[in-house]
């Protein structure tokens, strides 16, 4: 009987990883909840794409003492409490899972990777994720004479009512930027 591997879960370190990217960095300059529903949305796209489940964790709001947790589409999203951070979270998750071979931390924080290794909890740091994700194959763009084996594109999904009301006010908000 042929087992098929078990689905991948990322726990994404948000704010160090907008905080890496160029993109979601300029839309974090725009406001702080633009850079994390940049992030959400290219992180849905990325899950739907790679069947990938995926936790992001935000350091939250100090004067709540329990971690908020919210749906965004494919995502679960976790905001750190008082007198948690998000890292804390993160590493928390990763000892509840010691060992898992389909679990992978997403950061760049060196005492993140250095604890989660200990876990034997794999680890990609920022940038190198960012690159796994321009690199999938879904949104290569298909040759203008494709050869017979190439036949099949795929498609990427389309966006849902609330990312296509998101990148409307995202780019309504840099209209009004560049205008005078």
């Amino acid at each position: 009987m042929n087992k098929s591997p078990k689905q991948e879960h990322l726990l994404v370190d948000g704010y160090n990883l907008i905080r890496s990217t160029p993109l979601f960095s300029q839309q974090e300059r725009i406001s702080l909840e633009a850079g994390r529903q940049g992030l959400q949305q290219a992180l849905a796209a990325y899950a739907r794409q790679t069947n990938t489940r995926i936790t992001i964790f935000f350091d939250g709001d100090k004067t709540v003492k329990h971690a908020a947790n919210q749906q965004y589409g494919p995502l679960q999203i976790v905001f750190s409490r008082y007198p948690k951070s998000a890292d804390d979270l993160i590493k928390e998750a990763a000892q509840d899972k010691h060992g898992a071979k389909n679990m992978r931390v997403i950061t760049s924080d060196r005492e993140i990777r250095n604890f989660v290794r200990r876990q034997k909890i794999h680890s990609t740091s920022a940038p190198e994720f960012v690159e796994e994700m321009d690199e999938q194959p879904q949104r290569k763009v298909a040759p203008t004479n494709p050869e017979p084996h190439d036949q099949e594109i795929k498609r990427q999904a389309p966006l849902d009512e609330q990312e296509i009301a998101e990148w409307e006010r995202l780019f309504a908000a840099k209209r009004e930027e560049d205008d005078p």
